[in-house]
């Protein structure tokens, strides 16, 4: 959400989040370092303030950055994906409309196949993986609807 609040006011800033800074005798450093320390600033800003007084010792926005996306990245941390899919899991309808309880369940599953995605390399695997796991996301789906639908399922 970071890059896309700060690509919205320049892309061309989103560079000090994954260049590193030019030399400090170069005729671009100081503009540099003045847009670096805009860029600071704004992750600064943007980030809880109890968090934001932990992280002003890193010295230009690049670091600040690489150490958040260590810290809180959504990639591939196991747990996190373990979390996601108990709360698939534990989702229910409990009676709100089947769209907006497919809507739920869809965001979920969306959330895992970003950060968990599909590890096959060979077209026949990716299609028979793909069909594995909307098996199992219509049986997820199914379970977690109201009894009402019983006899429909």
């Amino acid at each position: 959400m970071i890059r896309v609040a700060i690509g919205g006011k320049s892309k061309t800033l989103l560079n000090h989040l994954t260049e590193k800074p030019p030399e400090t005798n170069s005729e671009k450093y100081e503009q540099w370092e003045q847009d670096d320390l805009l860029m600071f600033s704004w992750l600064i800003q943007n980030i809880e303030p109890t968090l934001a007084s932990n992280l002003t010792e890193f010295p230009i926005a690049k670091s600040l950055w690489d150490a958040l996306a260590i810290t809180y990245s959504s990639g591939s941390d196991k747990l996190q994906i373990f979390n996601l899919h108990v709360r698939a899991n534990e989702t229910k309808q409990n009676e709100a409309s089947l769209e907006n309880f497919w809507i739920i369940l869809h965001g979920i599953w969306g959330e895992i196949d970003s950060i968990d995605p599909n590890p096959m390399k060979c077209t026949e695997d990716i299609k028979a993986y793909t069909k594995l796991r909307s098996e199992q996301k219509l049986f997820q789906f199914l379970h977690a609807l109201d009894r009402k639908y019983d006899p429909t399922k």
